[in-house]
């Protein structure tokens, strides 16, 4: 009965999160990461970034949040502002190799930030198909899959059109880098990531 059930747990969490063998900087990205402006994640803000220049009038950031209190509301959870394109910096390494091995143009870098002691309620991220979330700081703490599991990781796909959350930030302020994939879905991604070994 346990690899039964063990079975279906490897499948479901194939479905959502892609754990990835390469190295990076995280130094040299929690120091990135220090120099763009961030603001909160909600609704009010979204439209106002918009109109604002802060989101680029085509960056695809929008959420489906089961709490929408909560979203409406938050002040913890934060985006940065466009990721300056500077080939000395890990952040340009990065996005500049994965382009390539995903063959597209752009997948919109950004950091992210939790606040120690806050959680990100359950959520899809709108029109993001899948994401690379590369964890710079903060892995004390899961991403969460509704009805899938808790999962640890350094860097890896994200199926961000799944229900997904992060518990209450254990230790450190949590950092992400993240790198939106909107060309294509997760299961295609996944696909192109395994046939060059990542």
């Amino acid at each position: 009965m346990s690899s039964i059930v063990d079975d279906r747990l490897n499948k479901l969490k194939d479905k959502v999160i892609f754990p990835l063998k390469i190295k990076f900087d995280k130094n040299k990205l929690l120091k990135e990461s220090s120099l763009v402006r961030y603001n909160a994640i909600n609704e009010k803000n979204l439209e106002r970034y918009r109109r604002l220049g802060f989101i680029g009038k085509n960056d695809s950031i929008s959420y489906d949040v089961e709490d929408k209190n909560w979203f409406n509301n938050q002040k913890d959870w934060k985006i940065s502002s466009k990721v300056e394109d500077n080939p000395n910096t890990e952040s340009y390494r990065l996005h500049e190799m994965f382009k390539d091995v995903l063959e597209v143009d752009n997948l919109e870098p950004r950091f992210l930030t939790q606040k120690r002691g806050t959680n990100a309620h359950y959520h899809i991220d709108g029109e993001t198909k899948c994401a690379i979330n590369f964890l710079v700081r903060g892995g004390q703490t899961p991403i969460s899959f509704k009805n899938v599991g808790n999962f640890f990781y350094d860097v890896a796909l994200i199926n961000t059109h799944h229900l997904h959350s992060v518990p209450e930030q254990k230790g450190n302020d949590r950092v992400l880098f993240k790198l939106r994939i909107n060309q294509m879905t997760y299961d295609n991604a996944k696909e192109k990531l395994i046939a060059k070994n990542l």
